[in-house]
């Protein structure tokens, strides 16, 4: 199993727009109504990630820096110069219909039926029809009706999750993982210059990871997954 973590507050957004959009795809094709209400709460958390910053604008930096990073490695020996020169214009691609699109998330923001439900969702059992009949009555459409007007909603968000996905698989990509111990569970290092910190352990360990740190500098600590002792633990880590 591998655990992501990330080393700044931006890869940290980035990794939950990932998860929920992983959330949303897992759930958009599902023809029962409760389907989609899961749908519904990671859009919701989805749009709260976006209304807190100007994301397009990191995004677009980092798809540069991203860039310069091939350039250099074009320069290799072993480089696989067509498989660069192909990442390259997808970069290149992506960051100009960034700027020209309109903000991720707009779309979201000004649909009335969104609108009129998302705070019930903050709410413990806030979703009965008496508290949402709007709702209810959406969802009691066939999917054949509900399906197209949800991939609407998320069309100005697709370009953005496109982009953040090829950022996180060339920096997942960038890492080598390299063998490594905890000593009773504990193990620390420096990370110069890395956005995540990759851990890929047996789950046959019955333990898992904790990470803190900020930057360059991280620690790790392995907490146990049932009542035994945590001893010395393997595990390969990779520095992306």
């Amino acid at each position: 199993m591998i655990y992501d973590f990330p080393l700044n507050e931006k890869s940290r957004t980035y990794l939950r727009l990932e998860s929920l959009f992983s959330q949303i795809g897992d759930n958009l094709e599902q023809e029962l109504p409760w389907g989609h209400i899961a749908c519904f709460k990671a859009i919701f958390d989805l749009q709260e990630l976006l209304e807190r910053g100007d994301l397009r604008a990191d995004l677009i930096k980092d798809l540069e820096r991203l860039g310069q990073r091939l350039n250099r490695w074009a320069a290799l020996p072993e480089a696989d110069l067509e498989q660069i020169d192909h990442m390259q214009t997808d970069i290149v691609s992506l960051s100009r219909q960034l700027l020209s699109s309109p903000r991720p998330g707009a779309r979201l923001k000004e649909d009335r039926l969104l609108g009129s439900i998302r705070q019930r969702f903050s709410i413990p059992g806030g979703l009965c029809a008496f508290d949402v009949p709007q709702l209810h009555h959406w969802l009691a459409q066939p999917h054949a009706r509900r399906l197209p007007q949800m991939r609407g909603w998320l069309a100005d968000i697709t370009l953005m999750i496109d982009a953040i996905r090829m950022l996180l698989r060339l920096w997942r990509e960038s890492g080598a993982f390299t063998d490594k111990v905890a000593i009773n569970g504990f193990y620390q290092d420096v990370a110069e210059g890395a956005e995540l910190i990759r851990i890929r352990l047996e789950h046959s360990q019955e333990c898992y990871p904790t990470l803190s740190g900020h930057k360059n500098r991280f620690a790790l600590r392995f907490l146990p997954a049932s009542d035994s002792a945590i001893g010395d633990v393997t595990f390969q880590l990779a520095c992306c």
